[in-house]
């Protein structure tokens, strides 16, 4: 029962190349560019609405227009080659990103009480067991890694959840087989459509994706960036979904669906 109360959902979005270095070194690229870094800005601003093109992985026009376009708005010289003051801009942007979630619809009020049945004679129909998570061992050791941080914040452990993993799994796998990188799937919809269409509820939900070569790697450039750490740490969450699949520019797609309930 949400009591009224108005959802916000973080989503979250990072792919991690070369933007978890922390090296200071200058450097630059532009159009003629190709490979994980230009997909990943893309993927980046797309979502943040200055790119409108497709995202593949090759710096054109469009991404140059694109990335004008965001250096114009955030005061960067506008040079349309991605700098490490652009990167850092739009790395920020982007982990800064916060879309409100609509209210669920109010729940129809509860008739009243009728006469009991007379008692069955039948006998109760056995119970289900629940659905096992059969976590691999690298989902494991992401799942390891994000509680280790909530306890170190005083936060209570996150519960694999089994249906959760399925469909985190089918997003990495999804974004691998369509060669995109967005939280907006051709197949499933949005994260909110996608857990509506396989019967997960939950008073609060958000995604992080993230496309890179190891577990550790994608989890520290996650907590290295305000968004994606607040929605590891957050509060009202309370189960966690994991999906690595091996495929996409980086080497592996990672999807962390989180619900609270």
């Amino acid at each position: 029962m949400f009591h009224g109360k108005k959802k916000h959902v973080w989503i979250i979005l990072i792919c991690i190349a070369l933007f978890c270095s922390t090296s200071t070194t200058a450097f630059a690229y532009g159009k003629g560019a190709k490979g994980p870094d230009v997909y990943a800005v893309q993927g980046m601003l797309k979502s943040l609405g200055y790119y409108s093109g497709p995202i593949t992985g090759y710096y054109g026009n469009q991404t140059q227009s694109g990335v004008k376009a965001f250096q114009s708005r955030y005061g960067l010289p506008v040079t349309g080659n991605v700098d490490d003051q652009t990167l850092q801009s739009i790395l920020w942007a982007y982990g800064n990103l916060k879309i409100p979630k609509k209210q669920a619809p109010p729940q129809a009020p509860t008739p009243p009480p009728s006469e009991p049945p007379p008692p069955s004679t039948e006998p109760p129909p056995a119970r289900e067991a629940p659905p096992s998570t059969d976590l691999t061992a690298e989902e494991q050791q992401m799942l390891d890694l994000v509680n280790k941080e909530r306890a170190a914040v005083g936060l209570a452990a996150l519960v694999a959840d089994a249906e959760l993993t399925k469909t985190a799994r089918l997003k990495s796998q999804d974004m691998v087989d369509n060669k995109y990188f967005s939280h907006d799937s051709p197949t499933y919809g949005s994260p909110f459509d996608m857990m509506e269409k396989f019967g997960i509820t939950y008073n609060a939900a958000g995604e992080n994706i993230a496309c890179n070569q190891t577990v550790q790697a994608a989890h520290e450039a996650l907590m290295n960036s305000p968004g994606h750490k607040a929605n590891i740490l957050s509060k009202d969450y309370t189960h966690i979904g994991i999906g690595i699949v091996a495929g996409g520019p980086c080497g592996k797609m990672f999807t962390q669906q989180f619900i609270g309930k």
